[in-house]
């Protein structure tokens, strides 16, 4: 079957029917080849489209075509090779085709594709979108009757629309077509000089009289000389003859004293940009000042224009007010505030560069190299900020969000990041150290979950098993202070992570019972016990497990360390089941006491009542007739705005979950906790409720009649209520492929449906709503793998294991 449009969506085919439906059309046309009489014109449909070729379907000896003309979709039967005439759209792009040989011939056959033929008009193969850089290259087997001892390879020809380039080569050994995808663009042409590529691996370069050809790959940073330097003599006042962009890389044409070079993506390299500048703001204008340079050749004095980003204006230009020798190189920008302010952005880099064309980054000069605030200027309620990166780059950003900017606010910064500095983290981990040589306070046990941020999951569990049964310990939760109004309505005993009373407590407790990893700098007492109770079955890959890590600012290798060293402090482990065990032991290097008995977590799941959940419903504010999805999926690695600050967006319509659900359930958003969105749910009052910042997920179990997760260990736990599961996994083959991988066949052991669209999920729920998963003998082999040891009483044998 060969498909001639970019309109066409095919469903089904075969020798038998043909199936599609046409983009932008509500009719799907379903065909039955069979009733498809030879040279007879069918009429199938109607499509507004404009007269063209759709579909060639070869069966029996026969090609089946299907095209549209004069507002009517057709089809007939007809001979083995037709004479096709292919109507393409006013819209067309217009393929410029290169043909090196006799032996195959293009033709365009819609808006973005071309096929294929032999010299006798035999049909090879299409190319459905040239504009897609992206789409696959072709290997189509067929003997063309080519010999040559010269190269394996040989060029057939070239389409190319703009900046968009597929070769078809021919292999002369395994007697192959082949395709390869080129981006080629003429940014700059200031010598006017001819740009072709005549190969999918060379560029020829010809002013008329000279011409080169090489190959670009080998093209550096460092620069290859392409023409001698009196061979371009004409142009040799110039500095920058051309830039091309091939594949995403910038690649610069220039002139040096020895030659004509090429050079690749490094613009400051090519104009020999140093700089010595720094900045400040004076009434409405912000300068720029100090010593800028270019020492390459004649490229002095050139790239003396400011731009933002890569916009087509320049907004200043480079002042000289000194012309005498030894001070020319100095001077200032000038630049109105509003200038800045007219291009606002999340964050806008400045660029030097020529009347034309901006190069490359300007460049301030300050001491330590990290990213830093330089400057700001506020007016009219808004703020332009100057900030330098890492590597010296400029930009700025205009922000409304000015109270940061505030005196007070940036000296609280500075003590911040002085607190943070290696020499005080050093005094830190010193005192820390002296205080844990202390004599341990014995009856002692200190509590964290999740960073110190939460009241909830297997710590307070155990927690609250030990205030009841053994009064005779102390107990104390570590706490964040943004949460401390939490610890307070519960009533728990807290200290404030990192306080002076925290030093002279933590570092002494007997016990620590923690579901995270601690901080890296903080080491544990040699008579401490660390009872790490973990936070979940492991459903995607662990510590060293994982291949590689996507987390903002942080290295695989490093990422594997630290877990090593966290695990080594680790004196219990608590797991949920057999398989957990495994997997910790391998993924955590663990070398300690594993205790298999079930998350003290879940002991509410099975100790539960009617009284309780009614109880949870009133605080939640939900009515009792109302039913409850619960919707809690994970985070996604490479989805970040900043480390430890998530992404996410929501992959189904909440209008048309109320429009389908809001009589009779409501939904309950519950967000990983690094998932950094404020979700407003304002416009969906009474249906959807944002319980992300709930203190405990096991109150959002208990009250739900049905969850929606997808990656998340959750419907581990979820499993032991007996109650529906929905997996929503529309990024599942990414997920698993490229990102994290899973330890389960989530295909086969998932304990309900797994939905990638929007459609599927409604599907899904309307199809659980009345069904017992207790009769599901999936549902029932994953219960009695992953929960068996769930009975209520995890927590006790915890407590017990850890305090003999």
């Amino acid at each position: 079957m060969v498909v001639y449009s970019n309109h066409v969506q095919l469903l089904a085919h075969s020798t038998d029917e043909l199936n599609f439906f046409l983009l932008g059309s509500t009719q799907v046309f379903n065909i039955d080849l069979n009733q498809i009489t030879i040279n007879e014109t069918f009429v199938i449909g109607e499509c507004s489209l404009e007269n063209q070729v759709l579909i060639k379907e070869e069966a029996d000896h026969y090609n089946f075509i299907v095209y549209i003309k004069d507002g009517k979709v057709l089809i007939v039967r007809v001979g083995n090779e037709p004479n096709l005439d292919f109507q393409l759209n006013s819209h067309s792009y217009e393929i410029d085709f290169e043909s090196f040989s006799e032996e195959v011939s293009f033709k365009q056959t819609s808006e973005t594709s071309f096929s294929l033929f032999t010299r006798k008009g035999v049909y090879l193969f299409s190319i459905h979108d040239i504009v897609t850089h992206a789409s696959r290259e072709y290997i189509h087997p067929v003997d063309l009757g080519l010999t040559t001892t010269d190269n394996r390879y040989m060029v057939i020809g070239k389409a190319f629309y703009q900046k968009y380039y597929t070769f078809v080569l021919y292999d002369l050994f395994k007697k192959e077509l082949l395709t390869r995808n080129i981006l080629f663009e003429v940014n700059s042409n200031e010598a006017g000089l001819d740009y072709r590529l005549i190969h999918p691996e060379l560029l020829e370069i010809s002013s008329g009289t000279e011409r080169a050809a090489f190959d670009f790959r080998k093209i550096s940073t460092k620069g290859r000389q392409i023409f001698e330097f009196y061979e371009l003599e004409a142009h040799r006042n110039l500095h920058l003859l051309g830039i091309l962009s091939i594949n995403g890389e910038t690649y610069y044409l220039h002139n040096k004293t020895n030659g004509v070079f090429m050079t690749r993506g490094n613009a400051a390299r090519v104009t020999g940009y140093r700089s010595n500048m720094k900045l400040r703001f004076f009434g409405k204008h912000l300068y720029i000042f100090g010593r800028s340079t270019h020492y390459a050749y004649k490229a002095n004095e050139k790239y003396d224009y400011l731009y933002i980003e890569e916009q087509d204006k320049p907004i200043s230009q480079f002042i000289r007010p000194l012309k005498v020798r030894l001070f020319r190189r100095y001077g200032y920008f000038k630049i109105p505030v509003a200038a800045l302010k007219e291009n606002q952005g999340d964050s806008m880099k400045l660029f030097l560069g020529n009347k034309a064309t901006p190069m490359h980054t300007l460049k301030l000069k300050q001491g330590r190299r990290k990213p830093k605030m330089m400057a700001f200027k506020k007016t009219d309620g808004q703020a332009a900020v100057i900030t330098a990166s890492s590597f010296n780059n400029v930009s700025f950003a205009v922000t409304s969000e000015t109270e940061g900017l505030k005196f007070s606010r940036r000296l609280a910064k500075k003590a911040s990041d002085f607190k943070k500095s290696k020499i005080v983290m050093r005094i830190i981990r010193l005192f820390f150290e002296i205080m844990g040589r202390m004599p341990r306070k014995q009856k002692l046990v200190i509590f964290e979950s999740f960073h110190a941020k939460q009241y909830s999951d297997s710590p307070r569990a155990i927690y609250e098993y030990m205030k009841e049964h053994h009064p005779e310990y102390q107990l104390l939760w570590s706490i964040n202070g943004q949460v401390e109004k939490l610890f307070k309505d519960f009533q728990v005993p807290y200290v404030r992570r990192f306080t002076f009373r925290w030093f002279l407590t933590f570092p002494r407790a007997k016990y620590w019972v923690n579901n995270v990893r601690l901080p890296a700098w903080m080491p544990k007492p040699q008579d401490t016990i660390f009872v790490q109770t973990w936070h979940g079955t492991p459903l995607k890959k662990l510590g060293i497990d994982i291949e590689a890590i996507h987390m903002p600012g942080t290295k695989t290798s490093t990422y594997k360390k630290n877990f090593v060293i966290e695990s080594s402090k680790w004196d219990f482990l608590v797991s949920p089941n057999a398989y957990s065990t495994e997997i910790f032991k391998r993924a955590f290097h663990f070398k300690g006491k594993v205790i298999e008995s079930g998350y003290p977590r879940n002991d509410v799941l099975s100790n539960t009542s009617p009284n309780m959940i009614s109880a949870i419903k009133k605080k939640l504010g939900i009515p009792e007739n109302k039913k409850i999805m619960l919707y809690a999926p994970t985070w996604r690695d490479n989805e970040f705005y900043q480390k430890g600050k998530y992404k996410f967006q929501f992959q189904f319509n909440l209008d048309n979950w109320k429009k389908e659900f809001g009589d009779e359930w409501v939904l309950l958003s519950r967000m990983h906790y690094l998932v950094a969105e404020n979700f407003d749910f304002s416009s969906h009052t009474g249906t959807v409720y944002d319980v992300s910042a709930y203190p405990d997920i096991r109150d959002l179990y208990l009250v739900s009649d049905m969850m929606i997760t997808d990656y998340s260990s959750v419907f581990f736990d979820y499993a032991i209520l007996n109650r529906p599961i929905i997996f929503f996994m529309y990024d599942l083959e990414k997920y698993r492929n490229e990102l994290r991988g899973f330890y389960i066949n989530m295909e086969e052991d998932a304990p309900g449906p797994i939905v990638q669209t929007e459609s599927e999920l409604f599907r899904a729920m309307q199809e659980l709503m009345h069904v017992d998963v207790q009769l599901n003998p999936n549902f029932i082999a994953f219960r009695n793998k992953f929960a068996s040891l769930e009975d209520g009483n995890a927590t006790k044998r915890v407590v017990q294991t850890f305090l003999e």
